[in-house]
Formats: structure tokens, C-alpha cells, sequence
């Protein structure tokens, strides 16, 4: 911690590294867009344990953006903050999808649990939820994946 703390203050290249905090922070972010990207391509495809691997990859995108913003010009702060803007709706969106499947399985078990006179309420109740959701999804899936197809490496490069 304390090495990566002087790497940091000094600017300079550690001795194990010849890169300066700069360097490496701009290679940690387009790294981690391109594979964001690349899963991405078949969000539509994806299944909700993947589709929340990828969520946690969009966050862990966005707490470098933050991590690393103090390496930028005053000037490039729009375009970080356009960048994490679009990240966080990425993020949102996957964590709705997330929620509907845990309300799929919540309807699903409530109607199965259901006494046998509530049964067809709970049934239809749940297909209801489900259904709407289900609606939603795809909206979402088409919203994040366009996002996702959006997201480039960064057009500014850190100052220090």
C-alpha cells in the first residue's frame, strides 16, 4: 500500500515498472472496457450469473474511473464524467435484470407454496409479474446493450 501510495504522489515509474500511475491507470481502464465490450456483444445471450459478472465488471470500471480522476485535466473531467454516466446506467440496467429474476423465482415459489383454494390467484398473480417484467427486460437488454456497443476507451489521456 505504501509503495502503490509513493507511486502515486511521486509520478514516477517504480523500479519493478517502468510505467508512471498515468500509464498504468490508462491501461487499466481500456483493459477493462474492451473485455467489458467483448462480453457485452451477447448480452442478449448472456444468463443472469453472467450477466452479473458483467454488472460487477461495470462497477469495478467505474470505481477506477473515480480511483484514477484526480490523474486528469480539469478539462477532461466532462468526458470521465460522461464515461462513468454511462457506466452507471450499464450497471443499473443489469441490476434491474438481476432484481426480475429474483422476482421470477419469488412469484414462482410463492404460487407454488400457496395453499390449494389460492393456488390459481397466486398462479395468475405471478404470471402477471412475470410477464411485465419479462417486457421490461428487453427494454433494458436493448438500452445496455447499446451502451455497451457506446463504450469506448477514453479519448482523454491522464495529465500526470
Amino acid at each position: 500500500m505504501i509503495d502503490a501510495a509513493e507511486w502515486i504522489e511521486t509520478e514516477r515509474p517504480r523500479t519493478a515498472d517502468d510505467r508512471t500511475i498515468a500509464a498504468y491507470g490508462a491501461e487499466v481502464l481500456d483493459r477493462r472496457v474492451k473485455k467489458a465490450r467483448k462480453q457485452g456483444k451477447q448480452l442478449s445471450d448472456l444468463d443472469p450469473r453472467q450477466r452479473h459478472k458483467l454488472r460487477i465488471r461495470i462497477k469495478k470500471i467505474r470505481y477506477a474511473v473515480d480511483f484514477f480522476e484526480s490523474l486528469y485535466r480539469d478539462s477532461d473531467r466532462n468526458e470521465l464524467a460522461g464515461f462513468s454516466a454511462r457506466l452507471k446506467r450499464i450497471q443499473s440496467a443489469l441490476g434491474s435484470l438481476n432484481d426480475f429474476m429474483a422476482h421470477r423465482e419469488l412469484a414462482i415459489e410463492a404460487a407454488l407454496a400457496a395453499p390449494p383454494a389460492n393456488r390459481r390467484a397466486q398462479a395468475f398473480a405471478a404470471g402477471f409479474i412475470i410477464g411485465q417484467e419479462r417486457e421490461a427486460a428487453q427494454d433494458l437488454i436493448e438500452h445496455a446493450s447499446k451502451d455497451l456497443r457506446r463504450l469506448r476507451r477514453l479519448g482523454v489521456q491522464p495529465n500526470k
